[in-house]
């Protein structure tokens, strides 16, 4: 190996890794933008990383702030559901306790030939209870089995008495308990409103601010000197199209490589500065193209389909550029065709058809297509 191919070995190396660490933080920071733009649409895929940070800020001294209410509201919602399972639990003992109790009033009342009316028979409260019990004891003539059944029902009444005094002040203590969490849910809803303002600011479908944030501070930190972040900031316009030169070059130098190791014909500086070049107008013509036969689509279609730069998706956009810059002669002629075909009238060539050159031969074993216009 002589010391010029060497040479030139090492700046396709130097070349090659200059385009793939440049296409990286492109396409990072492009995808970052499509992906913004999936989640909300109103963005065009664009955030302000300094208004991210300044709403950030705000956002967790309102957290601070409310974090005693929140917590305060917690512990309250949790005192309630408490004492709704012990009222729970002591309505359904009292209720047993009680139809106990009217089972075996009705009972003596039947025995003892004691007629009582319809209300009050309904009337199932302790105090009802315990008028008919005094009523049935005040009985002349009972029998020892009933007069004793009579006393056991004095003990319980006042039993069923005391529970549901107990139920009346859990029920006051949990109104109490509502009125403060009425309080304290304004407060907390005040600021929740404020922080959900505050998100809207950045990302207008503030439900997805929190995984847009997460998005954000990723690429920032994960990017050497926080390049990507800076790049995310550009429009998307103008990365697609940094993003497909880039593609560009690296198609060519997937050209150049297997030339270099391959070709019989060694490839020179002059072709890679060339062929690198070549790749780029390539891709970016492709590129143009492309997006103007889909904007023809749907203007023929009577669809109009939003067709702008941070719906297009950087996979899509990177294999157009990769594709052109690889396959670039055939691309350029290509396009050269195809404008040929819309200029000449009726799409049909005027002059006499001229016989066809003879192929040229493809280059042997070097590069993925024929090298000879360039070497």
């Amino acid at each position: 190996m002589t010391i010029y191919k060497f040479s030139v070995g090492v700046v396709l190396a130097v070349a090659m890794v200059a385009v793939l660490s440049m296409s990286a933080l492109v396409f990072s920071s492009r995808d970052f933008q499509f992906g913004v733009a999936q989640l909300s649409p109103s963005t065009n895929g664009l955030i302000s990383f300094a208004q991210l940070d300044a709403a950030d800020r705000q956002i967790q001294q309102l957290e601070a702030e409310s974090a005693g209410p929140r917590g305060e509201l917690l512990e309250i919602d949790q005192q309630i559901a408490s004492l709704d399972t012990q009222v729970q639990s002591a309505q359904a003992t009292t209720n047993e306790a009680r139809a106990a109790m009217v089972g075996a009033i009705a009972d003596i009342e039947t025995r003892a030939n004691v007629q009582t009316t319809q209300s009050a028979a309904a009337d199932m409260s302790a105090q009802a209870l315990s008028q008919r019990i005094n009523l049935l004891a005040s009985r002349p003539g009972l029998p020892p089995g009933d007069q004793q059944g009579i006393a056991n029902l004095s003990v319980q009444v006042q039993q069923l008495a005391s529970q549901e005094e107990s139920l009346n002040d859990r029920t006051g203590e949990r109104s109490a308990l509502v009125a403060r969490q009425r309080l304290v849910s304004g407060q907390v809803a005040e600021a929740n409103r404020r922080v959900f303002a505050l998100q809207q600011s950045v990302v207008p479908d503030y439900e997805h601010y929190q995984r847009v944030r997460g998005e954000a501070y990723a690429l920032r930190n994960l990017s050497p000197l926080g390049v990507s972040a800076f790049l995310a900031q550009g429009h998307p316009a103008l990365l697609s199209t940094v993003l497909v030169l880039l593609m560009g070059a690296l198609g060519s130098l997937l050209y150049l490589f297997p030339a270099y190791l391959n070709r019989p014909v060694p490839v020179t500086m002059a072709e890679i500065v060339v062929r690198l070049i070549f790749g780029m107008c390539a891709a970016l013509a492709f590129y143009v193209l492309a997006n103007a036969a889909i904007a023809g689509f749907s203007i023929a279609s009577s669809v109009q389909q939003a067709t702008t730069s941070s719906t297009l998706n950087p996979f899509t956009v990177s294999l157009v550029g990769i594709v052109a810059g690889v396959l670039s002669e055939d691309i350029a002629k290509w396009i050269q065709d195809r404008g040929r075909g819309i200029f000449q009238q009726g799409g049909v060539a005027a002059s006499a058809p001229v016989p066809s050159a003879p192929a040229p031969e493809a280059a042997p074993t070097g590069g993925l297509v024929n090298n000879n216009a360039i070497s």
